[in-house]
């Protein structure tokens, strides 16, 4: 009786299936390395950037909200600053105003003022703006006094009139224009003047009288 015997021709067969297995397993631990080398970059690297990132927004958004609040505090002083020199301006003219409730010593002071070489009459700030707005109203600063006289003042009622002499209806504009910007005479105008000659009958002077209300 023959045998035959068959084991080496059965493990030839296992070596050969063996080599897939192995390959398996080497796919399997590069894989499961890929993987640990991305959780590592994960963890140690995306991760801690992520959060950063997100401190970072929080920090920017934290300084924006900051900003924002000194910009409206900044607005808020701007406005209170300029309410503020509103309200002195406007004080400060209240206070001329007050200054120059006339009396018959400051009603004939502040003319005496205004009847002196470069004299300068007491103005509101809205007198002063309104002449710096309109030159019209404005007076030449090398006018000289002495080419009025002055002849009698009457003042009742609130109202004064004011006659006198020049030596030109030039001069009479000019003392016109001073008495109009001063804080102590309002409503002045000036009747007009008439030439007639003087009393050497070689000069030529001017009558002229001045209407208005004093400033109680």
């Amino acid at each position: 009786m023959i045998r035959i015997n068959l084991l080496p021709h059965k493990k030839k067969s296992s070596s050969r299936s063996s080599t897939p297995v192995e390959g398996e397993k080497k796919v399997a631990i590069g894989m499961g390395i890929i993987m640990a080398v991305a959780a590592g970059l994960f963890f140690f690297v995306h991760s801690p950037m992520q959060d950063e990132l997100e401190a970072q927004e929080g920090r920017n958004a934290k300084l924006a909200a900051e900003n924002k609040k000194i910009n409206q505090r900044t607005k808020d002083f701007k406005d209170l600053k300029a309410a503020f020199e509103a309200a002195k301006v406007q004080a400060a003219s209240i206070q001329t105003l007050n200054n120059a409730r006339a009396t018959p010593a400051n009603f004939l002071y502040e003319l005496s003022s205004l009847l002196k070489k470069n004299g300068r009459p007491t103005m509101t700030a809205e007198m002063a703006s309104e002449l710096e707005a309109n030159e019209n109203l404005r007076w030449q600063d090398n006018w000289d006094p002495q080419h009025v006289w002055i002849d009698s003042i009457k003042e009742a009622g609130g109202k004064f009139t004011m006659v006198g002499s020049a030596q030109s209806d030039g001069d009479v504009t000019q003392l016109a224009y001073r008495l109009a910007a001063s804080a102590y005479f309002d409503r002045v105008q000036p009747e007009g003047s008439v030439k007639k000659s003087g009393k050497a009958g070689n000069i030529t002077i001017y009558s002229f009288k001045i209407t208005g209300q004093v400033r109680y």
